[in-house]
């Protein structure tokens, strides 16, 4: 069943947009709007977040890239390792659960590309058969993740989250979707104040990592 779940969520999910049902509306630039989204087959529901930031793309690139800094932003994140960055990224989280589940893990490959229009895609996908099922942790079988960056004209950039997870286990249906409302605006605030730490809000090319894609970027 989650094979099934997966496969139809790589079909429709370019269309996603004109399905999204509004959770809740920033009420001024700089805030986070969010949506969520039923799934065909899943009790579980895909989640989005959009926010505008006074920020480069490089500075917004830079915080999502930035593996040892996923726990102080990213909605419950335990650690992150980078396991790789042959033709792909991979990368392993550890997400902390939310009583009464269980710690969460994941394998993710991780995929960055640019639109002519200049849009930053980075795009993951759960990957099997590259690490081991770690002791404590339930493997997430079925994760579908991008962020999205969008340059606008006076300085700003647009952010969108958008995901879908099968989390595994046993999940009650209501704390699984009440991750999807909580994820992506926790997890976009978090971006925000990242990008206020000199490190991020400084950053230049040649503080982003090495990865599959970056250099063919325009920023």
């Amino acid at each position: 069943m989650r094979a099934i779940v997966l496969t139809l969520l790589m079909l429709t999910a370019p269309s996603w947009a004109a399905d999204w049902e509004l959770n809740h509306e920033g009420s001024q630039r700089g805030d986070v709007t969010t949506y969520v989204r039923e799934v065909s087959d899943s009790p579980v529901k895909a989640f989005k977040g959009v926010v505008e930031l006074q920020a480069s793309a490089t500075s917004v690139l830079a915080v999502i890239t930035a593996v040892d800094t996923f726990p102080e932003w990213i909605f419950q994140s335990q650690g992150a390792e980078r396991l790789s960055i042959t033709e792909k990224e991979r990368i392993h989280m550890r997400f902390n659960g939310i009583w009464p589940v269980a710690d969460r893990d994941v394998v993710l490959v991780n995929t960055l590309t640019q639109t002519a229009d200049g849009e930053i895609h980075l795009h993951s996908e759960n990957a099997e058969g590259v690490k081991d099922k770690q002791p404590g942790f339930v493997r997430i079988p079925a994760l579908d993740n991008q962020f999205v960056i969008t340059p606008l004209t006076d300085g700003w950039v647009r952010v969108k989250f958008e995901t879908f997870v099968d989390p595994g286990g046993n999940v009650p249906v209501w704390l699984a979707n009440l991750v999807s409302t909580k994820a992506p605006r926790v997890t976009l605030a978090g971006l925000k104040d990242q990008l206020e730490k000199p490190r991020f809000a400084n950053a230049t090319r040649e503080d982003l990592p090495g990865l599959p894609g970056m250099e063919a970027l325009k920023l």
